[in-house]
């Protein structure tokens, strides 16, 4: 199995090829650029709106959803990830508006490619879930945990004023992305209002965890702890996700699972740790333990459909492509928590147009009127503005996907083919639960090219 692009990617090399900021945009004026506005009479946008992403949300009933409500054409660009950050830092002219993660955007906003997302412009921002805001979808619970590293609350607003606290979590080089929540009391630092801008409005998230043969691995989901990953009795038969970003620390959660390690932030390993939890999977590997890596989900979804695999790194919509295919696959609820991550939409610095920034904002408010919301918690995501969604899904799609109640009849995915059964119960239960409790979100590591280093070491081991 070949290393996929993002495994030959390093933080260092994004930054390095950000250059010096605004220097590096300035080059870039004799680049290709988007066609200037097309406007109609009234002066309306009506060109096309290019959107760069990675595919997920990049789908044709939201395309062409979109194209209908909001009168303009959209390009959805869909690339590798270490791609769409290079791009985002390097040819900010050549896109729109961007389709990415939140943990990534430590490593893009430095470069200025992207620039500041007015959050008075949003007209849902209200209603976006206090999981982006405060870092709790129910902030004040206990029972509810902020998880480790990249949680979008940490590294999605912005400010240059001075007075918010920068978050901790990201790279020195992005001063300018500053937390609001204290972690410590759960309320707003020094009682400051909410920051006006954002780097990226969020759009959808989800929680992932490891799936397992329930055949073979007869234990509720609920049950089912990270610990599973080492667990000697599936010894040549485990996988796990072949980047280092995510595999590292889905191996991070067995070994503190099992207490083998603890860790100051998964999210964020020193280098002692990244040692530590190495040795730990290059003296598994040797034993046989792994089965192998994926990059791909299809390849996970075999693995596991194979009979090869018990447990793995697993994403939900392999979960439901095997689900659908009646093989007997459950997701785990760890009890340690989930991982979770958070996807947004950001706007190139290099709109100067009116009519076509007006275009962006048009854009994503329609992202969250309910349309792609319903289209995106078909294929198992939870969206930004949850409740808009309901008025485009049957009672019983609402009452399986997000109240985690058994299906009370065959329910459709994105595309309209039918991937829930009757009678059937999401893994984990509700929005509500399901959300809970993380233990770490995926991120990019200050080390990362350490972080990179060692993966490489401990696969080729």
């Amino acid at each position: 199995m070949t290393d996929s692009p993002a495994d030959r990617f390093t933080r260092r090399d994004l930054l390095v090829r950000a250059g010096a900021g605004v220097t590096g945009l300035a080059a870039l004026a004799g680049r290709s650029t988007p066609a200037a506005a097309d406007t109609d009479a009234h002066g309306h946008f009506r060109g096309t709106l290019h959107v760069l992403g990675i595919g997920i949300d990049q789908l044709d009933p939201i395309r062409r959803r979109a194209e209908k409500d909001l009168g303009f054409e959209l390009a959805f660009e869909s690339i590798a990830a270490d791609a769409a950050v290079e791009r985002a830092i390097t040819e900010p002219a050549s896109f729109d508006v961007l389709s990415f993660y939140h943990f990534a955007y430590d490593v893009i906003w430095p470069s200025g490619g992207l620039q500041p997302v007015d959050t008075r412009r949003v007209t849902r921002w209200p209603q976006v879930s206090d999981l982006f805001k405060w870092g709790k979808l129910r902030p004040g619970d206990w029972r509810c945990t902020y998880g480790q590293g990249d949680a979008p609350f940490r590294c999605m607003y912005v400010d240059g004023s001075g007075r918010y606290p920068v978050s901790p979590d990201v790279l020195p080089a992005a001063k300018t992305i500053v937390q609001w929540i204290d972690e410590r009391t759960g309320k707003p630092y020094r009682g400051l209002p909410e920051p006006s801008y954002v780097d990226g409005v969020p759009t959808y998230f989800n929680v992932d965890a490891i799936g397992y043969n329930r055949r073979i691995l007869k234990r509720p989901p609920e049950d089912v702890s990270w610990g599973e990953l080492f667990n000697p009795s599936w010894r040549g038969r485990v996988a796990l996700i072949g980047v280092p970003e995510i595999g590292l620390q889905d191996a991070a959660n067995a070994a503190e699972a099992l207490g083998l390690m603890r860790f100051g932030d998964k999210g964020n390993m020193t280098r002692p740790e990244i040692d530590g939890l190495v040795k730990i999977l290059i003296r598994l590997k040797k034993r046989g333990h792994f089965r192998g890596f994926w990059f791909d989900p299809d390849t996970a979804t075999a693995f596991m459909h194979s009979g090869e695999v018990v447990v793995e790194s697993m994403w939900t919509f392999s979960v439901i492509d095997l689900q659908e295919k009646r093989f007997p696959v459950a997701y785990a609820a760890p009890p340690e928590g989930y991982r979770g991550w958070s996807g947004a939409l950001s706007i190139s610095s290099a709109i100067k147009d009116p009519a076509r920034l007006e275009a962006a904002y048009d854009y994503i408010n329609w992202w969250h009127d309910g349309y792609p919301g319903a289209v995106m918690m078909r294929g198992g995501y939870y969206s930004a503005v949850q409740a808009t969604s309901r008025t485009f899904v049957e009672p019983a799609e609402w009452a399986y996907w997000i109240e985690g109640k058994p299906a009370a009849k065959n329910l459709p995915g994105p595309f309209g083919d039918v991937t829930i059964r009757s009678g059937q119960v999401r893994d984990g239960g509700s929005l509500a639960r399901r959300a809970r409790k993380f233990a770490s979100w995926n991120s990019y590591f200050k080390e990362h090219a350490y972080q990179a280093q060692r993966w490489y070491e401990f696969r080729a081991a």
